[in-house]
């Protein structure tokens, strides 16, 4: 038999639904590794498979996204390895010899796999691993009454999908989850972040002209940032205005910022909105302009809660700035969600 083609890291080149989650409630007494993950899976599955009568889906319309992805196969619920010890193995098959000793201490989160005769679908539970605290706290949160935080989830999955899973989430641990809106503050300063990060060396030392221009071009390619207006009973004709910065632009506008004023925090968005009050007579730092969304290669990010993060390249040394800097993305994200906090299901700052 061939050998098996290694899975690509689930966090890559797929659009993501951002929600925060509370915390889950595990039980002081139960330790969550693979083990007992895989009794949620069989749980979950035999509500995915309520309507399925000896293989065949019935009960659902032939227009549905479910319907058309054929009969279901397989659900599993793993611990994620941080991506540095990702064998890529096929998450979709469960065997009576697999390793159900892996501690929540050595890993990323968790991953859930829905798999489908035409469709596999994913969501990931990322636990907040800036300053861990003491490993011997895993597993029953920081107030010992059995919480385990998992503050961001990552879902890859229809509506039809995501909610019996959401549903799961609150019946089964008591937590509550909703999609988490990115404001604009955060959107303008992840972008400058970003691109602060990936012209550090290894060493932590910023690279060179020459060498953050390159990496620039590559990694970051061009840029869009998307702008949205909220003006109390404005037209609603004028929704949003996309901006484009060709590829070649970025470092030269990027440079330019960092010599506006007194050295901004944020020198890309700093010369943006210069550029765009000079030519465009439009003030991005205005209180009612906002930036919804920003795409470039690397990434995608949206106020929706939307997200797509590009797999990073990897120099034939091992080094990628680009890991290091979409993990510190991630953080960021998963710090935002942390800060929020719920009331009847809206979100405030």
């Amino acid at each position: 038999m061939a050998p098996e083609t290694p899975r690509q890291y689930p966090l890559y080149d797929a659009t993501l639904t951002l929600q925060r989650i509370s915390p889950l409630y595990i039980g002081s007494d139960d330790a969550l590794d693979n083990a007992t993950l895989q009794i949620y899976a069989r749980q979950f599955r035999d509500i995915l498979a309520g309507d399925v009568l000896r293989g065949v889906r019935v009960g659902l319309s032939e227009d549905t996204v479910m319907a058309r992805v054929g009969a279901l196969q397989t659900v599993t619920w793993k611990l994620l390895p941080d991506e540095d010890v990702w064998t890529g193995a096929d998450e979709t098959q469960m065997t009576g010899n697999e390793n159900t000793t892996t501690s929540l201490a050595a890993s990323r989160g968790m991953l859930v796999t829905v798999t489908y005769e035409k469709g596999t679908y994913t969501a990931i539970l990322l636990r907040d691993m800036q300053g861990d605290q003491d490993e011997s706290a895993i597993g029953v949160g920081l107030d010992g009454r059995g919480f385990q935080s998992f503050p961001l989830l990552l879902m890859q999955m229809p509506a039809t999908l995501r909610d019996p899973f959401t549903e799961f989430l609150a019946n089964t641990f008591d937590a509550r989850v909703s999609i988490l809106q990115l404001p604009s503050a955060f959107l303008a300063t992840a972008l400058d972040q970003y691109l602060a990060y990936i012209c550090v060396g290894e060493d932590g030392e910023p690279l060179g002209s020459l060498d953050s221009n390159r990496s620039l071009r590559k990694i970051i390619g061009s840029i869009s940032a998307e702008v949205g207006f909220d003006i109390p009973g404005g037209s609603a004709a004028l929704k949003t205005i996309r901006i484009h910065i060709a590829s070649e632009d970025v470092p030269r506008i990027l440079s330019w910022g960092k010599r506006l004023g007194d050295g901004p925090d944020t020198p890309f968005m700093a010369a943006l909105t210069a550029y765009a009050k000079a030519h465009l007579a439009l003030d991005l730092s205005h209180a009612m302009v906002n930036i919804v969304g920003i795409h470039c290669q690397a990434f995608l990010l949206n106020s929706a809660g939307k997200a797509k993060f590009s797999l990073p390249h990897v120099a034939d040394d091992g080094q990628s700035p680009q890991r290091r800097a979409t993990k510190r993305l991630i953080n960021g994200i998963m710090t935002n969600a942390k800060g929020r906090v719920m009331i009847a299901g809206n979100q405030k700052s």
